[in-house]
């Protein structure tokens, strides 16, 4: 989507770390979509792991509606020239102040540069986050969405950052937001090797059109995306400060709402709760048969 909309968003890079599949995995799926798409943008490989949680920990937290990475075999440590994280900051120095952050993974990388480097905060523009769940249940445990469970200490350090301008994206929006079987059909009525892509994993994976028709899929990380190309499609917002809860539990990622910052000079977040759906659908449908 973003690719596709050279008006509205300059992608100066991406960077990858672990959260659904592991980072260098990750890093392989982007490059090859980037191939299909003609784009030439600098990949970068971030974190492998979060700041504190490990796989060893997710087996004590009992049922989990979805581990992501930590599900798989972790792969071979690859050390790279440049990683994510030295990307990153290189962006925020030479941005001046106009640097905007798209997150639509864990914080991992971000969380590390503002632990050394706190004062940075005040030199983004703004971050655009997908993660946590306020007023609804979380989708990777009861209590807490993945994202944010998958690096509650990353979340924490950001939510409580000094970024002006802070943008989320949680499950109470993204779960007004529902992918039917029909927007499906529109989309890979289309012939392109975008949607024969989008066909395969939306048909054949997750939410699985192709072998359940009554399958029901959500925009996530689309409508944090979708923000920065048409922000009109959100009709309701609150700000609000938050916090993550990092003492590992029932609780562990889940997202607080606190009367007051927790961290001096932390800034409030604007939390999405309602949306224009026909709109951000349609927007979201002609970038991918475009």
């Amino acid at each position: 989507m973003l690719a596709r909309s050279p008006e509205k968003v300059r992608m100066d890079g991406i960077a990858v770390v672990s959260g659904n599949v592991w980072a260098k995995e990750g890093v392989d799926n982007i490059r090859a979509t980037l191939k299909i798409l003609g784009k030439q943008i600098p990949v970068r490989m971030g974190a492998q792991m979060p700041l504190v949680h490990t796989v060893q920990m997710s087996e004590r937290e009992g049922h989990l509606e979805f581990a992501g990475a930590f599900a798989m075999p972790p792969p071979p440590y690859e050390r790279r020239i440049e990683t994510s994280t030295e990307g990153l900051l290189t962006a925020i120095e030479r941005a001046n102040g106009e640097l905007t952050i798209l997150a639509i993974g864990p914080l991992t990388d971000l969380a590390q540069i503002l632990l050394r480097r706190p004062f940075l905060g005040t030199r983004i523009k703004q971050i655009v986050i997908m993660g946590g769940n306020i007023r609804v249940p979380g989708n990777s445990t009861k209590a807490a969405e993945f994202n944010f469970w998958f690096d509650p200490e990353a979340a924490s350090v950001v939510l409580n950052s000094s970024i002006r301008k802070k943008v989320l994206f949680s499950l109470d929006i993204c779960n007004k937001a529902p992918v039917t079987k029909a927007v499906f059909d529109r989309v890979v009525a289309t012939k392109t090797p975008i949607t024969d892509l989008y066909r395969e994993s939306f048909g054949n994976d997750y939410p699985g059109f192709l072998k359940d028709p009554k399958a029901l899929g959500y925009l996530w990380d689309e409508l944090a995306a979708a923000y920065l190309i048409d922000p009109s499609f959100v009709t309701k917002s609150e700000t609000m400060y938050l916090d993550v809860d990092t003492e590992f539990g029932p609780k562990y990622g889940s997202t607080i709402v606190v009367d007051r910052p927790r961290v001096r000079g932390a800034t409030p977040v604007e939390v999405m709760l309602d949306l224009d759906l026909d709109r951000v659908l349609g927007l979201y449908e002609r970038l991918l048969k475009q």
